[in-house]
């Protein structure tokens, strides 16, 4: 696909210039926005928590540039969202995604729900996972400081990763702050690989959510992939012609690796390595 440069969509348009991959994925979101509130995987499927949040991520982001590709109404996704089934019945990432959903459309967090759902799985479990989307919740949806809580899980060393994700998510939890024993920056660019992408850990295959958890690291590192424009390539290498991005080249397309990919690039070009 070729990647062409555009005027920006949208009536408050400025004189400046839109990649066309940007003005695609727009049309690409769009497409999957359901009238009667959501957003889904393909047009013709039903909407999903995961989708709705990816949906919203990319409208809001597409919107900070300008950017108005559909009819923009939070109504229906506000009852859609409404509708779903109870924080407890989900787990911490689809509950932190339905929160953040809500209040990217405009709608009231719960910060009671919120915080008895935090205090409550963070009794259950020791997942990583689980760990990481309550704190998220927590700092990001109800805007609380978390003191009282003890983020790392037990009966591990504190720093133990397998996956650059996992790596990701306990910088997360420090704050950024990594023990100056590890040269995690190091590792991360390790895992970049020869096609510009990012593998799970140095040495395998590349993926989209990888090279996303890997930049969001090595920034958060205060550092960059090895190769940047390599990097870059890979992204749009995984832009196909539905308008979205896939996780690899010659796949398909979702919400959440479109998001993943225009807030890669995003970091790319902040990124000063």
């Amino acid at each position: 696909m070729v990647h062409r440069e555009e005027k920006r969509m949208g009536q408050d348009a400025t004189p400046t210039t839109t990649p066309g991959w940007l003005l695609e994925a727009g049309e690409y979101v769009c497409k999957r926005k359901k009238p009667t509130g959501g957003f889904s995987a393909t047009p013709r499927l039903p909407p999903t928590i995961q989708d709705t949040y990816h949906g919203l991520r990319i409208l809001t982001c597409l919107a900070q540039q300008g950017l108005t590709p559909c009819r923009h109404d939070d109504g229906p996704v506000l009852d859609y969202l409404s509708q779903a089934r109870p924080a407890a019945e989900h787990s911490a990432k689809v509950t932190f995604q339905r929160f953040a959903s809500l209040k990217l459309a405009g709608g009231e967090v719960p910060v009671a729900a919120s915080l008895a759902f935090v205090r409550r799985r963070l009794g259950e479990t020791e997942e990583l996972e689980e760990r990481y989307y309550c704190c998220r919740l927590l700092r990001e949806i109800v805007g609380q400081a978390d003191p009282e809580f003890r983020w790392f899980p037990q009966g591990t060393a504190a720093w133990s990763f397998r996956t650059a994700t996992e790596l990701w998510m306990l910088l997360t939890l420090a704050h950024g702050q990594a023990p100056g024993t590890q040269d995690l920056a190091g590792w991360l660019r390790q895992c970049q690989t020869y096609d510009g992408g990012f593998g799970f850990f140095p040495g395998t295959t590349s993926f989209m959510e990888n090279g996303y958890d890997c930049l969001r690291a090595l920034h958060l590192l205060g550092s960059t992939p090895r190769d940047r424009e390599g990097c870059r390539a890979f992204i749009l290498a995984c832009h196909n012609r539905t308008g979205g991005f896939a996780r690899k080249g010659g796949a398909t397309a979702f919400l959440s690796s479109t998001w993943q990919a225009i807030a890669s690039l995003e970091l790319l070009a902040d990124s000063t390595g």
